[in-house]
């Protein structure tokens, strides 16, 4: 368990719910035996093989502390503190203090943008600038569409992930849902700051997609695409293309991003005979792409970057935060568990911090892969 002077975060095993969300409740606990004075909202994740049992243990754990309003999420790895949670029946919790007339839950869940607007009719409108914290249902196809249209009509600001799962999958949002996204929205006058880490490094120059068919290059800068790809990887990765791919993704570069930003999308296959490459998004010809390298170093020195700048931004402190990262991420490419958390909280100072890993993180309004998305409570 780790404080702050207005929030606290508990973690514990364990496949009873009931006893699940007491240990939680009890990990929470002050010495005189109440969660966080007036603490008024929770998050809490939940791993995916206890997600059967969400409705019971957010019962429970409502009772037990006394907080009624709790967003969250199952997972298939989770995170809290330092700790990443794999393969075991777990949950994580952070209580915190916000004013009732600053947030409000997204509990619908939302299917589209019209839903979601009229969740948050009369406490924040389109035009008023406001911080989403969204949980979205893995199997909510319009998620990027109603990204999108947040992006294009509204003053908001969305960070958090799609919640990730072997089978049932649940969201919390003052009772048990599923679908469409819920989550938090918060008025602009809670200080928060967000980053996000991509765990990649470009490699160099930009390439116009001048022939293409759906998510298939035809050519870059006028020439086949897979000699294109070939001489960008160089020499001996191109040895072998195929194994290539675990390293080397494409970006897709953000208009208007003023600091370079791309999103990461996998290369899915080669066609050796026609020198083409398929990738996994729709691709608009005309546009530019790039190529990145995906490994433990670059997620480092990435990650390092990132806690540097949004540690800059939060010189009154840190109360709490929320970190999303990719199922890619975490022991897969820090090598061993902890070791990405390990590195957020060295930098950050053990701030209580819950998470989990996901199937797809959010951050300013788009819908990214292979990345780390922290949101802060100043």
């Amino acid at each position: 368990m780790t404080t702050s002077n207005t929030f606290r975060y508990a973690a514990a095993k364990g496949s009873e719910p009931g006893r699940l969300a007491h240990a939680l409740a009890d990990a929470l606990a002050l010495d005189a035996g109440a969660v966080v004075p007036d603490a008024t909202f929770g998050l809490l994740y939940l791993s995916d093989s206890m997600a059967r049992h969400g409705a019971e243990l957010l019962r429970e754990l409502q009772a037990a502390t006394g907080v009624r309003h709790w967003s969250g999420c199952a997972g298939m790895a989770l995170i809290g503190g330092r700790e990443e949670f794999y393969e075991t029946p777990a949950a994580v919790a952070m209580v915190g203090v916000m004013e009732p007339e600053n947030f409000r839950l997204i509990k619908g869940p939302a299917g589209s943008f019209e839903e979601l607007i009229e969740q948050l009719a009369g406490f924040l409108s389109p035009e008023q600038p406001g911080r989403l914290i969204l949980h979205a249902d893995p199997g909510f196809a319009g998620l990027e569409e109603l990204l999108t249209r947040i992006d294009q009509e509204t003053a908001w600001f969305t960070t958090g992930g799609v919640s990730s799962g072997q089978g049932e999958v649940v969201q919390f949002a003052g009772s048990v849902v599923a679908g469409g996204v819920s989550g938090l929205a918060l008025r602009d006058t809670v200080p928060l700051a967000a980053r996000h880490t991509q765990g990649c490094s470009p490699l160099p120059g930009q390439h116009r997609l001048t022939e293409t068919w759906r998510n298939i290059i035809v050519k870059l800068d006028d020439r086949p695409a897979l000699p294109v790809f070939r001489d960008v990887i160089g020499e001996v990765l191109a040895r072998d293309l195929r194994r290539a791919l675990g390293y080397i993704h494409i970006g897709l570069p953000i208009s208007g991003s003023d600091t370079g930003d791309y999103r990461v999308r996998n290369i899915i296959g080669l066609d050796l005979d026609r020198d083409l490459l398929a990738v996994g998004e729709m691709l608009t010809q005309g546009e530019h792409v790039l190529f990145v390298r995906r490994d433990g170093q670059a997620a480092r020195d990435d990650l390092e970057r990132m806690l540097g700048e949004i540690r800059a931004q939060c010189p009154g402190g840190i109360r709490g935060g929320i970190y999303v990262s990719c199922l890619g991420r975490g022991r897969n490419q820090f090598g061993d568990e902890g070791t990405e958390l390990g590195i957020v909280q060295d930098a950050l100072g053990d701030i209580p911090l819950v998470g989990f890993f996901a199937n797809g993180e959010i951050f300013a309004n788009r819908l990214y892969g292979y990345t780390g998305v922290l949101t802060l409570f100043t």
